[in-house]
């Protein structure tokens, strides 16, 4: 044994936990919150068409009952974004398949009671979430836009606990899956649904950021890069030499999403850009 063997490999010394923060450290962005205020029901504003139908008077109804489960989660003083995500998870196919309906059955679509969907951005820079102006609409695509964008958040801050208790692998799952519903909203439901709203479209800078094709097709690369960096600091946080061009690899990839995610808020949304935290 040489007098160079004897001596350690500085290269396979635990990185320092500043190093780890660095490479981990994200930007955790609050939700979308419904009006409290809100008193909608399906069940009251289809009545007339659903009563008639047992099956769709019990969709309206497993309707209701999961919407209001979602604003007693958003009531909590104590946010659980996981429980949160779930109850969303279970309304959104409900609030699709009434979507759908109205769509291809027209006749449906008649009501008995207006609906007013209300809603409060989560990314948009206001200091107090009880002095957030609330944008309401008549459309069930805004609704479901906006539970869609807020799933998305929700999924994105347990990513953030996950983070936090040194969870790598599991935060980038979960920001994956956060953008993986940014890039839904961006690529597909919004642009189809801008296609034929001209009201919406002459609404662009009132609206909220949550429903613009721009802000989410920036957070669909913002998420992807914040998984990207989990993947780092997965890398960095094993024992042993870690593969240094796999990180420089990773670490390029990261710079290149952050800069598309300002660059296209720049461009396709820089009213909304202006108004972000």
């Amino acid at each position: 044994m040489t007098d160079y063997d004897a001596f350690p490999d500085d290269s396979a010394a635990p990185h320092p936990d500043s190093i780890l923060r660095l490479a981990s450290a994200v930007h955790r962005f609050s939700i979308p919150y419904i009006n409290p205020e809100d008193q909608l029901s399906f069940e009251e504003s289809f009545k007339s068409c659903a009563s008639p139908h047992g099956n769709t008077l019990t969709v309206m109804r497993l309707t209701d009952s999961r919407r209001q489960a979602i604003k007693k989660n958003m009531a909590d003083g104590k946010l659980n974004h996981a429980a949160l995500s779930k109850a969303l998870t279970e309304y959104i196919p409900s609030i699709n398949q009434i979507l759908l309906s109205c769509k291809f059955q027209p006749e449906v679509a008649r009501l008995d009671k207006r609906l007013l969907f209300s809603w409060s951005s989560g990314i948009e820079n206001i200091k107090s979430k009880k002095s957030k102006p609330h944008f309401d609409s008549e459309a069930l695509m805004f609704e479901l836009v906006l539970s869609l964008a807020t799933s998305a958040l929700s999924e994105s801050n347990v990513g953030c606990d996950s983070c936090i208790e040194g969870d790598f692998p599991l935060a980038s799952r979960q920001f994956a899956r956060t953008a993986g519903i940014f890039h839904t909203l961006g690529d597909d439901i919004l642009p189809n649904w801008m296609a034929n709203s001209k009201q919406h479209a002459e609404m662009e800078n009132e609206s909220l950021a949550e429903t613009r094709v721009g802000v989410c097709v920036a957070f669909t690369m913002l998420y992807t890069a914040m998984a990207q960096q989990m993947a780092v600091a997965t890398v960095l946080v094993k024992p042993g030499v870690p593969n240094y061009a796999l990180v420089g690899k990773l670490c390029a990839g990261v710079a290149e999403d952050l800069d598309g995610f300002v660059g296209v808020l720049r461009s396709k949304s820089p009213v909304h850009m202006s108004r972000m935290e």
